[in-house]
């Protein structure tokens, strides 16, 4: 899986956290999801990750609450290492943290916290290149203003979007693939933003995409 880590991107660091509880400042999730807010894309997200810093893997969530002095509200996580906070001023200013219970056998991991830009899990379905080519330009929109002023100088090129596979294309389906389509190490489906502006392709149903995440290239 090609995660986007706009922490290391942007030559920022998440303080790493060791066992559990893991606790975190509500203040980073924040930063990024008010830029979000402000924008208001409606195709794509900020997705919170927590991976082990040595391996990669993902951190596997028990539990995750966010607290405020001695109060504490649950929020919304998905097993396999995603944090989803709610949105909340109120809760910054009052400087609410993030505490993350870990499933057992994972003692030895050590969590950093990572942010990827992708599509809502919504819009992997009846994909159209005018669809992709409008995601594009809301994961660079989100990727520019979450560098800020200055550090959206200093980024990679934005080529277009990556497609992750649910499932590995067939001999066939890589034979009639489009020339114009690259094909990543790892399998993904590069698009470039000129190709998805001026292709005839009229829809990519033959694909099962599991995530979509912008192309970036050093």
């Amino acid at each position: 899986m090609i995660r986007i880590s706009l922490l290391l991107i942007l030559l920022l660091s998440a303080k790493s956290v060791f066992a559990s509880p893991l606790t975190l400042n509500y203040s980073l999730f924040f930063g990024y999801m008010k830029t979000e807010y402000k924008l208001q894309y409606e195709h794509v997200t900020n997705a919170f990750y927590l991976r082990d810093k040595k391996t990669g893997a993902a951190c596997l969530i028990k539990q995750a609450l966010i607290v405020v002095d001695q109060k504490r509200e649950p929020i919304k996580f998905e097993k396999e290492g995603r944090l989803l906070p709610f949105f909340s001023d109120q809760h910054r200013k009052d400087g609410a943290m993030i505490e993350v219970e870990l499933l057992k056998g994972q003692t030895d991991f050590q969590c950093d916290l990572q942010v990827t830009l992708m599509a809502k899990e919504l819009e992997l379905d009846n994909l159209s290149l005018p669809r992709l080519a409008l995601i594009s330009e809301q994961l660079e929109g989100l990727l520019k203003k979450n560098a800020g002023m200055v550090g959206k100088y200093f980024l990679p090129t934005f080529s277009g979007v990556r497609l992750k596979l649910a499932e590995p294309l067939s001999a066939l389906q890589l034979s009639a693939l489009d020339k114009q389509i690259g094909i990543a190490e790892n399998g993904d489906l590069l698009l470039a933003n000129s190709f998805l502006k001026e292709s005839k392709l009229d829809n990519l149903d033959e694909f099962k995409v599991a995530r979509i995440t912008p192309w970036l290239v050093k």
